[in-house]
């Protein structure tokens, strides 16, 4: 531990100076309407090392082999816990992975919004947990080089079965983006089956109806019909985001032509496929059309004034009571959270997702999803008294048994499988939770399982079970613009030395502190568009070309 005691001091440092959410993926957040992968067919995971005999009973059997002959042990577990699904102490999973290893997992969980200080406090400290599961890519590449935590390559016999996932062809390239110093010192949440996500336009389908315009293809297109649904209910505003205005930018800006701010990263920074490199969107041309857009918007009374402080709940709440008729958001809102609600006042009200948008102004039709999978690792303290047995729980998460315990609990008694490998959970567990806010959140939690618990590899079966058909037939559709061409994955960011994050750092402080103080006054018309050069030359002037130039050597290095 050496190296852990030499350089924590740069830890801390660089720690103290970091902009929250700088170059962090949509992943980082466990929020499932919020974050990361987004996509694809389900993986079958590549099992390694496992007796076939023993992998076969373990399928069928569903549930932890009771009797482990290992000593009792205690391992300490930090990790969120949300509001919306919070977990309790002695969980389904913690009972069964006692069963099965004998190991007692005493959970640290802190509540969602205190997390992201108490992470920082930990991990610039000496006091961290055997396990801290949301460790995101920007920390774990600032502190994995402090010897904080342990490479997962010292223990290859004990993680073969994560191996065997993360290196397949499918994965290998975007997991040595996550190397770091030729080391893997995290277990990357990942996904197994999902639903596809991606924040796009919705629109109340039954106003625009009323508008008698058809579903717009561009975005003077769009900008129209909000000017007719105005019209018609003049004492309303029409859309907003939620998270404030830098991620109202992240949902409009690459959808729009241009970037910066995508998913829920705080950096201007984003790729551009047109270019085949990283930019910084805010002092790029295209970024016009995206500051154009919002400003008419402001004045003409169609942004909700309150999109500068605007929170999930609150937008929730306009969204569901239908003082608001257009939204930028994951369908996942729209579906499972949005419309229900909706349908409590109006039946026949409903938002509906719709086709990516084309610029003129930009020449692009296009949009943005999340990652496949989530930036976000847990890591082991490398001063654990017990390495190789928590290797040996993690990767068993990553495992056909694991996956199900920690996605569906318990077989035969939370959930049973079909003949034809259809996920069913049981209906009593259903209707214990059919009142709460959100059904699928109330029995994750109850259980301990998926996303906002201790699931790592996620299978969302249960997700699409309980979730309104819409929800589900939009995840289809955008599944199928995304193999059509009109939607791209998120690229994760490049990795950084040491050196090139300090100076990464430095910079985005910099420009987050220019940005953030001048664009409110842009949007509500303080200040004249005509200005807007004004404000592009002295982010230029704060580094940005110097920025782009850092982000592009590592994305280049990557590449080799």
């Amino acid at each position: 531990m050496k190296m852990k005691k030499v350089t924590k001091w740069l830890a801390v440092a660089v720690s103290a100076t970091m902009l929250a959410g700088t170059l962090t993926g949509c992943g980082g957040s466990s929020d499932p309407a919020q974050s990361g992968a987004s996509s694809g067919e389900a993986q079958e995971s590549g099992q390694g090392g496992e007796n076939e005999t023993e992998k076969a009973e373990e399928a069928e059997s569903g549930a932890p082999a009771e009797g482990s002959d290992q000593e009792p042990i205690t391992v300490t577990f930090m990790r969120s816990n949300s509001a919306a699904q919070p977990t309790a102490e002695d969980n389904k999973v913690v009972q069964l992975i006692e069963q099965k290893f004998n190991i007692h997992l005493e959970l640290q969980l802190i509540p969602d919004a205190d997390f992201s200080t108490k992470k920082s406090v930990a991990l610039a400290s000496a006091d961290l947990p055997d396990i801290i599961m949301g460790v995101n890519i920007d920390e774990l590449r600032q502190y994995a080089p402090t010897g904080e935590f342990l490479n997962l390559y010292d223990y290859q016999d004990k993680v073969g079965d994560y191996l065997g996932i993360v290196q397949a062809d499918d994965r290998a390239a975007a997991t040595k983006t996550y190397e770091i110093d030729g080391g893997m010192y995290g277990f990357q949440r990942l996904e197994y089956n999902r639903i596809d996500l991606a924040p796009l336009v919705a629109l109340r389908m039954d106003r625009l109806e009323e508008t008698g315009l058809e579903t717009p293809a561009t975005w003077d297109e769009l900008y129209e019909v909000m000017l007719a649904i105005k019209e018609k209910y003049p004492d309303q505003y029409v859309f907003s985001t939620r998270n404030k205005t830098t991620y109202m930018f992240g949902q409009l800006a690459y959808a729009m032509g241009s970037g910066g701010f995508p998913c829920f990263s705080g950096s201007g920074m984003y790729y551009e496929p047109r270019e085949e490199k990283w930019l910084y969107g805010p002092t790029q041309d295209s970024f016009k059309t995206v500051i154009t857009f919002l400003a008419n918007a402001y004045k003409d009374g169609l942004l909700d004034p309150d999109y500068a402080t605007m929170d999930k709940d609150t937008l929730h709440e306009k969204l569901s009571n239908g003082s608001l008729s257009m939204v930028v958001d994951n369908n996942s809102f729209i579906g499972r959270v949005y419309n229900p609600a909706l349908a409590q006042v109006d039946e026949n009200a409903r938002f509906d997702i719709i086709a990516p948008l084309e610029s003129k102004e930009n020449g692009t039709r296009r949009a943005l999803r999340y990652e496949r999978d989530w930036t976000e690792f847990t890591c082991v303290n490398a001063d654990t008294k017990y390495p190789e047995r928590i290797m040996e729980l993690l990767n068993w998460m990553y495992t056909e048994e694991g996956r199900m315990v920690t996605n569906f609990g318990e077989e035969g008694v939370d959930y049973t499988v079909e003949a034809d490998g259809t996920i069913k959970t049981n209906p009593d567990l259903i209707a214990e939770h059919q009142n709460d806010a959100d059904v699928f959140s109330g029995i994750q939690g109850a259980l301990g399982v998926g996303l906002l618990s201790l699931g790592e590899y996620i299978d969302e079966a249960l997700y699409a079970e309980v979730s309104d058909p819409i929800f589900i037939e939009q995840g289809k559709v955008i599944r199928g613009w995304t193999e059509e061409g009109l939607i791209d994955y998120n690229p994760a960011v490049p990795f950084f030395n040491t050196e090139e994050q300090e100076e990464v750092t430095e910079l985005q402080q910099a420009l987050s502190n220019v940005f953030n103080a001048e664009i409110e006054s842009y949007i509500n018309g303080q200040k004249s568009l005509d200005d807007w050069g004004s404000l592009v030359e002295t982010l230029k002037g704060q580094g940005t070309e110097r920025l782009e130039e850092l982000f592009n050597t590592a994305y280049q290095r990557a590449l080799q």
